[in-house]
Order: C-alpha cells, then structure tokens, then sequence
C-alpha cells in the first residue's frame, strides 16, 4: 500500500513537472513570437525607410545630373552672345558676317541668331524662319534663358531641344541667340543602369507627357503620356491621380505606389528645376523591398516551425522538451538571411554584454561568427574604414540622445581584404524604468553597388561628359576651395587653352572630328599636368588648368612656361576625312597667383585678357598677362 502510494506521488510528481513544463514552455513560446514578431517590425519599418529615401535620392541625382548639363549648355550659348554686342541687330549682312565667324560650342548645334522682330540667320549665314511666335523667344527677350518645352525634328530628322538666350548690348536686349541640343546628349544620364535593370527613369512635362525614358524590359508606359496610361489601365484610384497631379501642377516632390497585373511598382517623382519638367524614378517593389520581404517570410516560418515543435514536444518527457526547447530557442533567433548573403542580423545584449548573429558572417565580417563577448568587439569594429573609425563614437552619442533608430553607411573590411560599403540599420530599445539602452537590434546590409551606383551618378553632375575633365561648375568650385584653403601660401598659375581652327574642324569635317579633337585635347593636357592640379573643360573649345606649386619652389615662372611651350608642342593636331584637312593650334593665356590675383573670377578675366591678346596677335602662342592687357568682355564666369 505504501509501496502504491509513493509510486502514485512520483507519477504524480512527474505528472506535475511535465505539466509546469508545458506551461513554462507556452510562456517562453509567447514571450518570443511577441519579441520576434517587435523585432521584424521594427527591421521592416528600418529596411521600408532605407528603401524609399534610395529611391528618392536616385530622382534628386537624375534632376540634379539633367538640369547641370542644360545649364552648362547655356552657359555655352551665352558666351556666344558677346560676339554680337557691337553689332547692329537690323544690318543683314553685319549679323550674318558675325555669326559665320563664330567659333563652334562642342555639343550645341544649328546655332542662328534672332533681332527683336524674329527675323533668324543661321551660323552658314543662310535666312531661317521667323520665330517671333516662339514661346522660348518671347522669353528670351525678357532676359530670361530658356529651353523650349518639347522636343522638335532639326533639318535631318533628328530630335532636338532648343536653347535661347538674350543679346546684351550695354544693358538693353537687342536679340536673341538659339542653339539646338541633340537628344542624343541625354543618352549618358538616362543609360545609367537603377536597381539592376529593375528600375527605370523618366522625364516628363506637367501634363505627363513623355520627353525620355530610360530603355528598360520593365518599363510599363510604352504611351507618350504617363498620366493618361495610368487613368486607362485603372492602376491608381480618380482621388490618387488626382493627388499627384495637384502636386505636380504645385511643383512639389512625393511618391506613389501602383500594380500592373500581379506586379507592385513604386515611383518617386521631383521637379526638374526646367520649364516645369518632371523626373519620374521606378522600381519593382519587389525588388526595392527584398529584406522587407524576406523577413515577412521568414517569421511566417518561425511561427509555423515553433507552432510544430510544441506539438511534438507536448508527446515527450519533460527533460526532452527542455532540451528541445534550448536547441529551437538557439535555431530560431532572427535568421534572416539576404540575396547574395549580403545581410546579417544581430542582437546586442548590453546586459548580458554578448552580440548574438544569424546570417553568413564569413561574407560580411570575414569570419564566422554565431555569438562574441561585447569585449572582443574591437574583432569587428577594427575592420572599420579609417575615415569612418568615429561611427562607433556616433552611436554611442546617439544612444545617449535617447533615439530609438539608427541609420548610417560605412566602409568595412571583408574576407578578401577589399572595403565595401555596408548599411547598419539599428533598433534601440531601453528599460521603461531607468530608461537605460538593453538591447540593440538590426542588420548590416552590403550596399555596394548602391553606393557606386550613386557616386556614378555625382560624379557625372560634376563632369564634362566628353572630355572626362572637370565641368565649367565643378571646376571653379574645386579651384576656388582650393584658394580658400590654402590662402596665399602656394604658388600658382591659371592657363586658358583656345583651339584655334576648331570651328573649322566642325564645319568641314563634321561634328564627330569636332568630338575627337576635344576629347584628344583633353588627354594631351593631362599628360602635362599632375593629378594634383585641376584640369577643366569650361566652354566648346575651352579648356583651363589651375597648376599650384611649392611655396620652397625656385623660378616658378620658368616651370610655368616649360608647361606653356609642352602644350604648344603637342596640342598641334591635323584632321582630315580624304577631302579636306584643318590644323588644330593651341592659344594660351596665363595668370599667376597670388602676384596677380588672389580669387578665382580676377584670375580667370586676366588670364582670359592674355589669351585675348594671344589671339589677336597672330594665334598659337601664350603670353603671361600684364596690367597693359584689356579683356575681352564678361568672361564665362559672370
């Protein structure tokens, strides 16, 4: 009998046991889907905000990049301009013998010049057509620079846009000065391949209508009017399309969300800054928000994972569920895992001072890593970047400032010894009471590709896209940083480069030797010059360096005029096409600083008023400027 009872006690124990078990197990079970379920939250809340700020960023560099190349184009056009200052606007024979002695301008064609009543000469010194009526022209007389709305067919067929500026004598506008653009000019900036050819970009006026799309298999819009193939298709609602037309007709920025068929698109859209112009910048949702999706996946299989494990535990002993529940716990802590193992997941418990990671370490970090001591942190931390080493000391600060998220991108070190760029993006989470930092949560992400795809896009904003060398802009920007910077220790001097004959070249050999010439011109001048110096293409056949010596240098005159007489030595250049041939000389003006100038505008006009001279007096030559020296006019700079 007692022998019974003490076996019932066991059983009974046992019974006990296995059910507090149960019991202790459905608790934990709850408390971590609730934390993952917060955690993933949180992940795809970082990873959505990651996701819409790149896609806004590729519209903002798009409408940036176009609007730089139109303007530098003006500005082209309007250094055109002062070669009509002096001249009567109302005498044929005065205009068409000016505007047939102009030089060529590199990309823009077809120039013609207007008198106030529209009457047109073209640069062959033919009778054009009448463009009183044009709206770029009545613009244009107002003082305005302009682009025209749409494009238009030139007498070859191929499509254009035309740029007009006014015609300054003293402070009264006489005329107006018209160059074409080809279309073909836009092809650098819309070829640039968004989010791996998923992506596509458009320019459009305000009413939707199509100027130019990047070729991509994924763009939908084969119409000329987006606004139209979106009301047609049904893909956005009457109050939606009504939303984005407001703001675009308001010249404000924003996205929207629409489905062609199964597939989910988003689009960014930002004002140009031309004419009322829109950039259009579209990606696959499914692609843009890969990491979201995949997380969203991956909680659905932790839950139907955990969910099947407490079935099968609920059959076993009570030691067995334990140690099953160890081994689930360890197995299903955030594994989230990215295209191409680009993404790991972390936990950073400060109160156990441990950092817990899922994904493939080996990639990003170049070791495997499952669990490290927050003490051997510096592993990772040494793999920083050096211009980068203070992110830690960022987090720290933002900790203390109490924010709840972090975003930041950064260069690390990986397995092959190669930086790239990563993003991190952390969730902060604090104690309610003390309100001290617990436990940081997120994931480091290789972005790479992203990050150059977006210096690609910079960089073409700050460069001559046929030369390679530095813009008008950009130029002057670096060269005056550069002054500010170092003050008047240095010693330095400005060279304008003029190719004379250039028009020439364009006019009997055609616009492709004009091409080749420039970009030979431009790889000459920078076999002269250091990778130090500053070399820039400001105008058609324009080209300006900013050379900067030693202060501890002797006779820098002498080294300024070794590198004058190298240019006029190999930038002598002959181009024929069988029938007919045009030399190609160089005419350089220079200005020193500090001894002559100590800004960059007063340096530009005295080296600009030396190749003035250089000009005038028989061409293929430099002289250094003196205060005898009387510029031409404005320089392109003003």
């Amino acid at each position: 009998m007692v022998c019974m009872k003490s076996l019932n006690n066991r059983l009974f124990f046992k019974s006990k046991k296995f059910i507090l078990s149960i019991v202790l197990f459905s608790i934990m079970l709850i408390t971590a889907l609730l934390g993952f379920l917060n955690a993933s939250k949180e992940i795809r809340k970082i990873v959505s905000e990651s996701s819409y700020n790149f896609l806004e960023q590729t519209a903002l560099l798009y409408a940036r990049t176009f609007q730089i190349k139109i303007q530098d184009q003006l500005a082209m056009l309007e250094s055109q301009s002062r070669y009509f200052k002096d001249i009567d606007m109302n005498d044929y024979n005065a205009v068409k013998q000016t505007i047939m002695s102009t030089k060529g301008v590199g990309e823009i064609k077809s120039i013609a010049v207007a008198n106030s009543s529209g009457m047109t000469i073209n640069y062959d010194g033919k009778s054009s057509e009448n463009i009183l009526t044009k709206d770029y022209f009545q613009k244009a007389l107002k003082g305005i620079p302009q682009v025209s709305s749409n494009f238009s067919l030139d007498e070859n067929g191929e499509k254009v846009l035309t740029l007009a500026v006014p015609i300054y004598q003293g402070s009264n506008i006489v005329g107006v000065i018209t160059g074409t653009v080809s279309y073909s000019i836009l092809d650098d900036i819309f070829s640039v391949e968004t989010f791996k050819g998923y992506g596509y970009t458009t320019l459009s006026d305000q009413t939707g209508t199509i100027l130019v799309q990047s070729k991509s298999q994924k763009s939908l819009c084969k119409q000329d009017n987006w606004i139209d193939f979106f009301s047609e298709n049904k893909a956005l609602s009457i109050f939606e399309l009504s939303r984005i037309y407001y703001d675009i007709q308001k010249n404000r920025s924003g996205s929207f969300e629409f489905s062609i068929g199964d597939e989910k698109r988003i689009t960014f859209y930002n004002p140009v800054g031309l004419n009322n112009w829109y950039i259009l910048s579209t990606v696959t949702a499914d692609f843009i928000l890969s990491e979201q999706s995949k997380i969203s996946s991956i909680t659905m299989f932790q839950i139907l994972l955990m969910l099947g494990v407490f079935l099968i535990v609920i059959i076993i002993i009570s030691v067995l569920f334990l140690q099953k529940l160890k081994v689930e716990k360890e197995n299903s802590r955030y594994a989230v895992t990215s295209e191409n193992n680009k993404t790991i997941v972390f936990e950073f418990d400060l109160e156990k001072k441990v950092i817990e990671f899922t994904g493939n370490t080996d990639y990003i970090l170049g070791e495997n890593l499952k669990e490290l001591p927050i003490s051997q942190f510096e592993r990772i931390s040494s793999k920083i970047h050096e211009t980068e080493n203070n992110l830690i000391d960022i987090i720290r600060n933002s900790i203390k400032n109490g924010q709840t998220s972090f975003t930041s991108e950064f260069r690390l070190q990986g397995i092959d010894k190669e930086y790239a760029w990563h993003r991190l993006n952390l969730s902060i989470t604090y104690n309610e009471n003390t309100h001290k930092p617990v436990k940081l949560i997120g994931n480091l992400v290789n972005v790479n590709t992203q990050i150059i795809h977006e210096q690609e896009l910079q960089q073409m904003a700050m460069t001559d896209l046929l030369s390679g060398l530095l813009n008008k802009i950009s130029f002057e920007k670096n060269v005056s940083n550069f002054i500010n910077q170092k003050g008047s220790s240095s010693i330095c001097a400005m060279f304008i480069i003029d190719l004379d004959n250039f028009k020439q070249v364009n006019d009997k050999l055609g616009h492709t030797f004009g091409d080749q010439a420039i970009c030979d011109t431009a790889n000459k001048i920078t076999l002269v010059f250091s990778e130090k110096d500053f070399i820039g293409r400001i105008g058609g056949d324009e080209f300006c360096v900013f050379l900067c010596l030693k202060d501890t240098v002797k006779d820098a005159r002498s080294i300024i005029e070794q590198k004058a007489n190298t240019m006029r030595e190999i930038l002598v250049e002959y181009y024929t096409n069988g029938k007919d041939s045009v030399a190609i000389t160089p005419s350089i003006g220079i200005s020193l600083y500090p001894e002559q100038a100590n800004n960059f505008k007063d340096l530009f006009k005295k080296a600009d008023a030396a190749l003035y001279t250089v000009k005038n007096s028989g061409k293929n030559n430099y002289l250094f400027y003196n205060s005898e020296m009387k510029n031409k006019g404005e320089s392109v700079y003003e």
